[in-house]
């Protein structure tokens, strides 16, 4: 599937209409099912759905792992059928009936892992400030998708020679899931690696870095107070609003290399 669809529109412009094309994002309901019962339904941008599974999974806790491997199933076995207006998914695993807990995010997001226990992020990585700002350049450089539709969100996983993986999503929740999906698959590990984002920074984002062990979280958007209160607890180094060379760091300074960092409250 297409992530964008070219439409016929009617533009207005300095005083003129005229018949144009636009690109849109292309949405499709993605359908999760664990032994023929419908366990979710997100929105989506039809684009490594695997990823956006296995990744939504290991980060909700449907789906259990043990070092590089998934407990009790491989990836393999997952069935994805594209439908015309959705994308039916089918999980080889029993999925109990769990209370999900509606989200901030784009399109009802759902998450399952508000009340679940998370450790602290335990990493060495350090990287210097003006490192940061290169790989974020470069992060908004392959933002395609966004630049033909204006229409989705975009995510990263990054290392101090550049960006590993890349993708885009309607949801930035779905993002960040197959960045996370696609690291596992490809055995990837996160403990040294920054996340980069194009969206807020809420708490169920801060979750989802910390449970995949990912030390540095940065956005050009804003995060909230329970996103940092989250990151504080559980030593994630969060940065927000960068834009061009500024940037503000809410949570563990200390893996920024720079001068005259506050130390972390």
């Amino acid at each position: 599937m297409d992530p964008f669809k070219k439409i016929n529109i009617i533009e207005y412009r300095d005083g003129t209409f005229s018949e144009t094309t636009d690109s849109v994002a292309s949405e499709k309901l993605l359908r999760i099912f664990s032994n023929n019962r419908e366990i979710l339904s997100l929105l989506c941008t039809p684009t490594m759905v695997k990823e956006l599974v296995v990744g939504f999974g290991l980060s909700e806790g449907l789906l259990k792992a043990e070092g590089e491997q998934l407990l009790g199933w491989c990836s393999e076995r997952i069935e994805i059928f594209w439908r015309d207006e959705d994308i039916e998914v089918n999980l080889p695993i029993d999925i109990p009936e769990t209370t999900a807990t509606l989200t901030s995010g784009c399109a009802k997001g759902v998450t399952f892992i508000s009340n679940e226990k998370l450790t602290e992020v335990s990493s060495d990585l350090k990287i210097h400030i003006d490192m940061i700002f290169e790989l974020f350049r470069n992060f908004q450089r392959k933002s395609e998708l966004f630049m033909a539709t204006g229409g989705v969100h975009s995510a990263a996983l990054c290392d101090k020679n550049g960006i590993i993986v890349f993708a885009e999503d309607i949801g930035r929740h779905n993002a960040a899931d197959k960045i996370i999906g696609y690291a596992f698959l490809e055995n990837i590990s996160m403990n040294d690696k920054i996340l980069l984002l194009s969206g807020r920074l809420s708490s169920e984002i801060a979750q989802k870095a910390i449970k995949a062990c990912i030390p540095i979280l940065v956005s050009r958007a804003a995060p909230t107070d329970r996103a940092i209160e989250i990151a504080r607890k559980h030593s994630l180094t969060m940065i927000g609003f960068l834009r061009g060379h500024r940037l503000n760091i809410y949570s563990q300074p200390g893996r920024i290399q720079v001068k005259n960092l506050m130390q972390d409250s």
